[in-house]
């Protein structure tokens, strides 16, 4: 397994790294990627919310 580390000696987590490195090589910026993982948050609180009931 790889390990991956901060410029500030954290390590990081590897499948966020993979995703952020897939994301960059596609051409997105950090505000898109952001967007898109509020977007999937808001879906699953929905789903959360529609199981509950």
């Amino acid at each position: 397994m790889t390990r991956f580390i901060s410029d500030n000696q954290q390590e990081l987590d590897a499948e966020w790294v993979e995703l952020m490195l897939s994301a960059r090589s596609k051409g997105l910026t950090t505000e898109e990627v952001s967007k898109v993982l509020r977007i999937l948050q808001e879906q699953g609180q929905l789903i959360i919310k529609e199981n509950a009931v």
